[in-house]
């Protein structure tokens, strides 16, 4: 995936869903792409959206994925006792905190020099996390779990977390329908509940935190741990509770359907009014009822649960036109 940089600053940019528009995590300048770009963007989108339609097991997925992987960028970090790292990556994200590297089996973070503390604390907050004594779902999966640091000879050092092969960030995932989001939106809420059984407040919970697994329909929230913080934790004159979860996972959802935010939500033939106001409305008071509330919503907006390709339509699912 190619990179674009600031005009302003010279970060690399961010690009919406869309792929019409991109800002700077660094300076906040916004611009909208030229016809290329987005050419670009959305073809890579579409080609990313392809996965879904793949079998887990089959060969045209892993062929897919090692055509995918051999357009990855590499990078060579020095370690400060000599040594070389090398990292191929399909996606490079940074903000003023942490520079983060998506390569093929894991997510490498890394932090300025004046930035180190925050290796310290992502590794305090995921160890620090439990789950309930009768998780069936293997919930820890879907957390991080750290498989080594590295310091840097600049000063710089490394976080490395696993991932399987088969997760992505949701970003390159693009716009998305109704239907593929509103799964998404279940996956989030069985996170928020997570955190609401440790009190956690986890203030970096956006799209580029999340990851998802396209063949099993599965998000596990990888990035920015740093920013954890407890339940009721007062930041800069404002009190976090874990209800700021709930909000951000109706933002991330607005986002992966396309809209700028979540009071930009409106209805239509993808998205149904229960979904456009369970997305516009505001959070039930923990993660529990909000999950349950969120059922009720799913029932009323798709019918049962099926789990759908990406190219399927009503007519397919329910015979009617």
């Amino acid at each position: 995936m190619k990179y674009l940089e600031c005009k302003s600053c010279g970060a690399s940019m961010v690009i919406d869903p869309s792929g019409t528009t991109a800002h700077c995590p660094y300076c906040r300048s916004r611009y909208v792409l030229d016809h290329r770009d987005t050419d670009y963007y959305r073809d890579f989108y579409e080609r990313m959206r392809g996965f879904f339609r793949l079998s887990k097991d089959g060969q045209e997925r892993r062929s897919r994925a090692d055509e995918l992987w051999s357009t990855a960028d590499e990078t060579v970090f020095e370690c400060s006792d000599g040594r070389k790292i090398d990292i191929r990556s399909l996606n490079v994200f940074a903000d003023r905190e942490a520079t983060v590297y998506t390569a093929r089996q894991n997510i490498i973070f890394r932090f300025e020099q004046q930035n180190a503390a925050n290796a310290d604390k992502f590794r305090r907050a995921v160890s620090s996390l439990d789950y309930p004594s009768a998780d069936t779902k293997s919930l820890s999966d879907f957390f991080p779990t750290i498989s080594g640091g590295f310091g840097l000879s600049d000063g710089s050092s490394l976080l490395a977390v696993k991932k399987s092969e088969d997760e992505y960030p949701l970003r390159l995932f693009g716009r998305l329908d109704g239907r593929q989001a509103a799964w998404i939106v279940s996956r989030l809420e069985n996170l928020c509940c997570v955190l609401e059984y440790n009190s956690i407040v986890h203030t970096n919970f956006d799209i580029d935190a999340v990851y998802i697994d396209p063949y099993d329909h599965t998000a596990s929230l990888y990035g920015g741990w740093w920013n954890a913080v407890p339940n009721n934790t007062a930041i800069g004159g404002r009190i976090y509770t874990t209800r700021h979860n709930l909000t951000a996972l109706r933002e991330i959802a607005a986002q992966v359907l396309g809209f700028e935010s979540a009071a930009d939500v409106r209805a239509s033939d993808d998205v149904p009014q229960p979904f456009a106001d369970f997305l516009k409305g505001a959070p039930e008071s923990n993660a529990y009822d909000d999950f349950a509330h969120w059922d009720e919503v799913l029932i009323k907006s798709y019918g049962e649960r099926k789990f759908v390709t990406m190219d399927t339509d009503d007519a397919q699912i329910y015979g009617k036109r």
